[in-house]
């Protein structure tokens, strides 16, 4: 991993927020970012948390808010090295419930204090919440998506109620701008995916340039717009290749992708197996 890059995040379950637990190296790797917003709560282990020029001691119960756009990357203790749970999650998920959610991941990467310490009444709430979420990926149980963004929503209305920047109004205006621009170009996405689409062909749907429909996606997002629309069109395609018998061709059609060599190329690159692959692992799965 070079400094600055940018990890390509792909989510595993029928709702957009992943879970997994890591214990840090006990040096400093080079520092990433990535489109997705994070929570992080150390649950056992000493370390440091590190977000550009910022360095934070880690102890047990801390937990970590992370932008899509802050340089960040945890080490560990030597003698007593760190174990995180940490949550990636899509700031859409947020987007549909309510904007006003999206406030604790607007700040300023240098000003921000990224930790909540564990003397912090609100930390020992949010860290059962986060093994919740935890745990229900992992179980898989029946509902388990409603249960992850009930909790998922209660983290981040605790976020909004105890750790809020306050914006000037003027910046309240302009996210707010954003996110109503972002749903209705999703909105629009959505109905034509299936189509041959271009960032020109939104822009002029919502009455904007080019470059402020791109900006839309980055602002709201961290992504851009052809990373957005091939998730729609890559989730489309797993969902047809689990839940229904059409060919390969036809999922790849039904999906929005153009041509048969070029669905193979991404979904392989993006999922890590072959269409074919994807549907025999889920019916073995499914047999056992």
């Amino acid at each position: 991993m070079t400094e600055g890059e940018q990890l390509n995040i792909q989510y595993e379950h029928e709702i957009p927020v992943n879970a997994f637990i890591w214990s840090p190296h006990t040096f400093i790797q080079p520092l990433h970012y990535h489109s997705s917003l994070e929570i992080g709560c150390c649950i056992s282990g000493k370390g440091w948390f590190h977000f550009g020029e910022k360095t934070y001691p880690v102890q047990v119960g801390d937990v970590f808010i992370v932008n899509h756009s802050e340089m960040h990357i945890a080490s560990s203790d030597e003698d007593d090295p760190s174990t995180y749970i940490f949550l990636y999650f899509d700031s859409g998920l947020l987007l549909m419930e309510d904007e006003r959610l999206l406030i604790p991941f607007c700040y300023s990467n240098g000003l921000y204090q990224n930790r909540i310490p564990s003397s912090e009444p609100i930390a020992a709430e949010l860290r059962q919440l986060i093994e919740r979420v935890q745990s229900e990926l992992f179980n898989k149980q029946e509902g388990y998506s409603s249960m992850v963004k009930a909790a998922m929503l209660q983290i981040c209305t605790l976020l909004l109620r105890n750790r809020s920047i306050q914006l000037q109004q003027k910046d309240w205006q302009k996210l707010t701008r954003t996110i109503r621009d972002y749903r209705k170009l999703m909105d629009y996405i959505k109905e034509h995916y299936m189509e041959p689409l271009s960032l020109q062909d939104v822009a002029k749907y919502l009455g904007v340039s080019s470059s402020r429909a791109s900006h839309v996606f980055l602002e709201a997002t961290g992504r851009h717009f052809k990373d957005c629309l091939l998730q729609l069109r890559l989730n489309e395609s797993k969902r047809l290749l689990l839940d229904t018998n059409l060919d390969i061709t036809e999922v790849c059609f039904s999906s929005g992708f153009q041509s048969v060599s070029t669905f193979y190329r991404l979904f392989g690159s993006v999922i890590g197996v072959t269409p074919i692959e994807y549907r025999q692992q889920y019916q073995t799965f499914r047999n056992i």
